[in-house]
């Protein structure tokens, strides 16, 4: 922290005295830093990007000729189609505008690697699409140690987006992704429009992507602020990816915003084809033995079962103001979760946390889904979309395309 001149203190009768001012400028002291080291545990920026709103460059950035090698001749897990609980079950969704998967189950970015992590342990192309980890224009070496700590219901995450750029994810996992017969949905993060629009376009015509997630939780280059707090803010990013790319376009929502709803409401305006809600929401935790934040970056983003209702709430108010489908996220462990969502008004849900503990999970939760349908009889996992939402609210059904 800087030097600063003392304060001049009112000499008063008795014991010294501050003035309002000095007392208000005493208070705010240090709420600048404060702000700071909060920015810097969303979504992946350092302190001095999240001071300066500028993106931080260094060579340590990872490389992935490892996992170009260990991928060429990785066997990916498959299942035969006669062996599918799914088999015959409608769980057909609409994800987003213009995106239609086989059932509603995907899984949450920086939670799944690239996908192709998973694929060796589980058949993923039994899921509805998978999310890619955290995309940048430039190469990120990711936060200080430690990034992630454990909580009573979740986990605490710093781990500063850590990706080798857009060229390089296009060029090693874009020929793998085509591999891997399941759909994959690009997570974009940026510290500019610009930033956005080059991922983008970099990634636009890469095999096996589908749609675009929009991770508007990062500082922008307009003094450190969030892309995803502000309204006008997220539609000048969604509209400018949308004038990039016809593919369909998914925003991700941060809990962290002043006003949820009214960014929902911009962003489609400005035209997504779909939401996601909810990303981290901001939270720390404190070695009490050496009396500091056991997170490098002091706070962190929290996910897992403790943020599920947060993103229910969110979910369901939401879908009462927007139109375009929902992906729901925050603590999905099992197919009542993910039903929990989907009658909110969600179209899909992600699966995320639980995967650490569980690399099954997102499939469980298709097959619970899958039984949930065939055991109570209904003919589409469609027909309970929006089914706790007000009864006169047309969000309730998701009514099938003529052509279905």
């Amino acid at each position: 922290m800087p030097w600063r001149r003392p304060k001049k203190i009112e000499q008063r009768a008795g014991s010294p005295r501050s003035s309002p001012e000095e007392r208000l400028e005493l208070a705010n002291e240090g709420e600048e830093e404060r702000e700071t080291v909060e920015l810097a545990s969303l979504d992946g920026a350092s302190i001095v990007e999240a001071a300066t709103g500028q993106p931080e460059r260094d060579e340590r950035a990872p490389s992935i000729d490892i996992d170009r090698e260990r991928l060429a001749d990785a066997q990916f897990v498959t299942t035969a189609l006669k062996d599918l609980p799914e088999r015959g079950i409608d769980l057909e969704v609409d994800a987003a505008r213009g995106l239609r998967l086989k059932n509603p189950v995907l899984t949450a970015s920086g939670t799944f690697g690239q996908g192709l992590e998973y694929a060796e342990v589980i058949d993923v192309s039994r899921l509805g699409a998978i999310a890619s980890k955290g995309t940048t224009r430039n190469p990120r070496p990711g936060n200080p140690q430690y990034r992630i700590a454990e909580t009573p219901a979740g986990i605490l995450n710093s781990i500063g987006l850590e990706n080798p750029g857009a060229e390089e994810v296009a060029r090693i996992y874009g020929p793998k992704w085509a591999k891997l017969r399941v759909p994959v949905i690009v997570n974009v993060a940026g510290y500019s429009v610009d930033d956005y629009v080059f991922v983008v376009g970099t990634l636009a015509h890469t095999p096996g992507v589908v749609a675009f997630e929009l991770n508007v939780s990062c500082p922008n280059v307009k003094g450190g602020l969030l892309f995803g707090c502000d309204p006008l803010l997220a539609a000048e990013v969604t509209r400018a990816v949308r004038e990039t790319t016809d593919m369909p376009i998914i925003v991700k929502l941060t809990p962290n915003a002043p006003d949820v709803v009214a960014v929902a409401r911009a962003v489609e305006e400005a035209g997504a084809d779909g939401l996601t809600a909810i990303n981290t929401v901001l939270g720390m935790r404190i070695d009490t033995a050496k009396r500091r934040p056991i997170l490098g970056t002091g706070s962190g983003g929290l996910s897992g079962p403790a943020i599920r209702p947060i993103a229910v709430h969110i979910t369901y108010q939401v879908a009462q103001a927007v139109s375009i489908p929902i992906i729901g996220a925050g603590g999905v462990t099992s197919a009542n979760d993910a039903l929990e969502f989907l009658m909110a008004g969600a179209s899909a849900v992600q699966v995320g946390t639980a995967t650490f503990a569980d690399p099954t999970a997102p499939i469980r939760v298709v097959e619970g889904l899958a039984a949930y349908v065939k055991e109570r009889g209904i003919a589409s996992i469609r027909e309970i979309i929006g089914a706790a939402l007000p009864s006169h609210h047309p969000a309730r059904a998701m009514e099938d395309p003529p052509d279905a």
